[in-house]
């Protein structure tokens, strides 16, 4: 009681003095004379819960999908084959209806804090890299879609129709696609070599920001 007496004594005469108001407010903290309330629940070192999701789905995908189809293109022809290539087309379609929507809230988003101990020369070839990135599997995406010729089964439910029939034009989409795939594998390989770096080395504990 003491306290909040003195407290709004000294509010007064700041008023008096021609210093604006400050009016106390309750779970505020007080920086000089002037009350600010806390930040919302929201961790400022952390990405939300959507991008987190984002990220994640894109990157167990895109491992999957990647060790699998390599994998794919040394099996013979069967019924296994067929599956599994029918499981990574489905797997691919996913990832497209959601591409759009990961590039839509990555430029709405609020961005975490940046780490710390990184410099800003760092920091933008971080972003760079990650542009780079998307442009990569954009470019998987879509040349994995347009090399299949007479369409496909997503996940035996409905099928998918593509746009062109076996011929030149579906064998040109299938090299982009192979030079997009070691494109993209070589970033993500690259991306993870950072995450060590960060995480077990300059020890700032990236890793937070994503889980």
């Amino acid at each position: 009681m003491f306290v909040n007496r003195m407290l709004r004594a000294a509010l007064r005469c700041n008023t008096r003095a021609g210093e604006p108001r400050a009016t106390p407010e309750r779970n505020g903290r007080m920086v000089g004379y002037k009350f600010h309330r806390p930040t919302s629940g929201r961790d400022l070192d952390r990405y939300d819960g959507l991008s987190r999701f984002f990220h994640w789905v894109f990157a167990v995908a895109i491992i999957y999908a990647s060790v699998m189809g390599y994998t794919i293109a040394h099996m013979a022809r069967g019924p296994a084959h067929d599956f599994l290539s029918r499981l990574n087309m489905s797997i691919a379609t996913v990832l497209i209806v959601l591409f759009p929507l990961r590039l839509g809230w990555r430029r709405v988003r609020i961005e975490p804090r940046a780490l710390p101990g990184v410099s800003v020369r760092q920091h933008a070839l971080a972003r760079g890299i990650h542009t780079v990135m998307y442009m990569a599997i954009f470019a998987v995406l879509a040349s994995g879609f347009l090399m299949v010729p007479n369409g496909y089964s997503f996940f035996g439910l409905v099928e998918i129709h593509t746009p062109f029939t076996k011929g030149p034009l579906t064998d040109t989409f299938f090299a982009m696609h192979r030079a997009s795939c070691a494109v993209l594998a070589g970033l993500v390989m690259l991306h993870v070599l950072a995450v060590i770096k960060h995480q077990w080395i300059a020890r700032n504990n990236v890793l937070r920001r994503m889980v």
